[in-house]
C-alpha cells in the first residue's frame, strides 16, 4: 500500500489500541491541533501538531498500565478521532503531514454538524 488510508473513528479506547496494535496511526484533533499516536518498540509515540505551526512536539511513553489509561483518555477530551493505516515503509512525519492535510480537506471543522458527511459527485464537462 502506497496510500494513506484515512477513516473517522468513534471514540473508544478499545478500539484505539485495537488500531495501534495492528501498526496504524490514531489521531486525535480538537480544533486546530492535532495528535498523531503509534505505537511500536514496546512504546507509545505521540506527536503534536497545531496547524499553521512550524513545529511540534513528541513524547514517549512506555506500554504499561498508566500510560495506555492515559491515552484512553484522549477519547474523552478529543472532538474528533481517526485512523490512518499507511505502508510500514513510509516516512512518519510524511504520514502525519499528509493525513493532516487529507483530515483539514475532508473535515474543515467550521461546521461540526457537516463534517463527517463528505459528498462525491461526478462533474459533467
Amino acid at each position: 500500500m502506497e496510500n494513506i488510508d484515512l477513516e473517522l473513528l468513534h471514540a473508544d479506547g478499545n478500539r484505539l489500541f485495537e488500531e495501534l496494535s495492528k501498526g496504524n496511526m490514531v489521531i486525535a484533533r480538537s480544533k486546530n491541533d492535532f495528535l498523531y499516536i503509534v505505537a511500536f518498540d514496546e512504546m507509545i509515540h505521540m506527536f503534536s501538531h497545531t496547524v499553521g505551526a512550524p513545529g511540534g512536539g513528541q513524547k514517549q511513553f512506555p506500554m504499561d498500565e498508566k500510560s495506555t489509561a492515559i491515552v484512553r483518555k484522549i477519547c474523552d477530551l478529543s472532538d474528533s478521532m481517526y485512523k490512518a493505516e499507511f505502508d510500514a515503509g513510509l516516512n512518519l512525519y510524511s504520514v502525519m503531514a499528509t493525513a493532516e492535510q487529507g483530515i483539514l480537506d475532508m473535515f474543515p471543522g467550521e461546521d461540526r454538524d457537516s463534517d463527517g458527511v463528505v459528498d462525491f459527485s461526478v462533474s459533467e464537462e
